[in-house]
């Protein structure tokens, strides 16, 4: 368990903070471990009381605890897609956003390794008028749109792996854009991870939505596609990783990824286990 000290969180509107002389060597020191992530249930969000609450957020705290950091969380909220470009300016020391391990990014971040898979799902209209059911579904009627987060190209590049084309696609900033967007007809369907989904259809409680049941996945390359994430770090932290890595897969790979999992609606099937490892994935 962590001190309350290291529990308590302070969501900062910030823009930029000085230098710093290396994540693991600020940590050690007791300075503020500054989290970068854009609100995204059920990974992480911020609550009533302005704390940070999800599956990434308890993941993270028992990853640091176990390197010995005693450090206080500072949340810094963002869009999306401003994710990389603000840990690479400095703004914050890690990512917590459901970030897809992908080759294009593994230039950009260093990544951990995998925390947990996740297929794709919808929400759409009450009663799914247009009675979409899968990529194909919104392919074979042109006139159909599809949303998706900023930021968010690997999900989208499930879509049109299956025939959807890039004007069906409209990218917006927030849950809460992609949601309204739907409501007001200016989209048909909103896009993102199954278990997203399910959590912002169960918060929102809105009889104007709905979960499209049953959704058919993407299958790519013969394959059905899936989303590997994790979090991820400036690339002169590696060493940093290195060590969060070693106590990561001591968890991941125990009962008690599970239980930090199951509350949010992961089982043990949706967490990986050492394999595959970010090598791989960053091929």
């Amino acid at each position: 368990m962590f001190k309350q000290t290291m529990a308590t969180i302070v969501v900062l509107a910030s823009t930029a903070i000085g230098a710093s002389a290396g994540l693991m060597d600020d940590a050690k020191a007791g300075k503020p471990v500054r989290v970068g992530f854009a609100e995204q249930e059920p990974f992480i969000v911020t609550g009533p009381n302005g704390q940070l609450t999800g599956y990434e957020v308890d993941l993270l705290k028992a990853v640091l605890a176990k390197m010995g950091i005693d450090a206080q969380l500072e949340a810094v909220p963002t869009q999306f897609g401003a994710l990389i470009p603000g840990l690479q300016a400095k703004r914050f020391d890690i990512i917590a956003s459901d970030l897809y391990i992908r080759p294009d990014r593994c230039k950009l971040v260093a990544f951990a390794e995998p925390t947990h898979f996740v297929n794709d799902g919808l929400i759409v209209p009450a009663g799914n008028p247009k009675a979409i059911h899968s990529f194909q579904d919104v392919a074979k009627d042109p006139s159909l749109k599809m949303g998706y987060l900023v930021g968010g190209g690997p999900i989208a590049d499930h879509a049109l792996a299956m025939g959807v084309k890039k004007e069906q696609l409209v990218a917006l900033p927030d849950i809460a854009s992609l949601l309204a967007a739907v409501k007001t007809d200016r989209i048909d369907a909103f896009l993102n991870t199954g278990v997203t989904i399910q959590s912002t259809v169960k918060t929102a409680n809105d009889p104007a939505i709905e979960r499209a049941m049953p959704f058919e996945q993407a299958v790519v390359d013969g394959k059905t596609a899936m989303g590997i994430g994790s979090y991820a770090f400036r690339l002169e932290d590696k060493d940093f990783v290195a060590d969060f890595d070693k106590q990561l897969l001591a968890i991941l790979t125990s009962d008690q990824a599970t239980k930090i999992g199951e509350p949010y609606g992961f089982t043990r099937e949706d967490i990986p286990a050492g394999k595959p490892t970010t090598k791989d994935l960053c091929k």
